[in-house]
C-alpha cells in the first residue's frame, strides 16, 4: 500500500522545491499566494495490476477554471501517479513536483502581471520543450528510414547532454 501523504508534507515538499529552485518564476507563484492541491491517483486494472496513471510523465498540471476555483479554493492542482511517488527516492519527488511547477507560468502584460477578477493572477500551462511523439511499428518496420527514428535523433542531438 502507498504511504498517504499529509496536508503538512506536501506543503512542505513543495516549498522546499520552491525556496531550493532558485527560479523566480517559483518564487513569484509563492509571492501572488497561488494555492496548489497535490492529488494522488492510482490506477488499477480489474485483475489487481498496478499500471502508470499517466501515459507520459508521472504527473498532470491543471490550472483551474474561476468556478473551480471559488469553489475548491485552490488554483492549481497537480495529480502524481500514487505506485510511482510510493516508489521514488526523495531527489525522484523533487523532480517530480520540480518539473509540475515548472508548467505553471504567469501571465504577464507590459511587462505587469495579469490579474483576473478575483484577485488572482493569471496564470498558463507551459508546452514541454522535450517532447517525442510516433509510432513503434513504424520504428520497427522502417528502422532509420521512419520519422520517429529521424525525430528520436534531432531529441538526443538538442537533449543529448542532459538525457544521457
Amino acid at each position: 500500500m502507498a504511504k498517504v501523504y499529509t496536508l503538512e508534507e506536501n506543503l512542505e515538499l513543495l516549498d522546499r522545491v520552491i525556496r531550493e529552485s532558485e527560479s523566480e518564476e517559483f518564487l513569484r507563484l509563492k509571492e501572488f499566494n497561488v494555492r496548489f492541491a497535490v492529488i494522488y491517483v492510482s490506477n488499477v486494472s480489474d485483475d489487481g495490476e498496478v499500471l502508470p496513471a499517466f501515459k507520459t510523465l508521472p504527473y498532470v498540471v491543471k490550472i483551474n477554471s474561476p468556478k473551480d476555483k471559488c469553489v475548491k479554493h485552490v488554483d492549481v492542482e497537480i495529480y502524481i501517479d500514487e505506485a510511482y511517488f510510493a516508489e521514488a527516492s526523495d531527489r525522484e519527488k523533487e523532480a517530480v513536483i520540480f518539473g509540475a511547477l515548472n508548467q505553471i507560468e504567469i501571465k504577464y502584460k507590459n511587462d505587469m502581471p495579469v490579474f483576473q477578477n478575483d484577485g488572482t493572477v493569471k496564470l498558463s500551462l507551459k508546452q514541454p520543450d522535450m517532447v517525442f511523439a510516433g509510432f513503434s511499428e513504424c520504428a520497427k518496420k522502417y528502422g532509420d528510414e521512419s520519422p520517429e527514428r529521424e525525430t528520436f535523433r534531432q531529441l538526443t542531438a538538442e537533449f543529448g547532454d542532459i538525457l544521457f
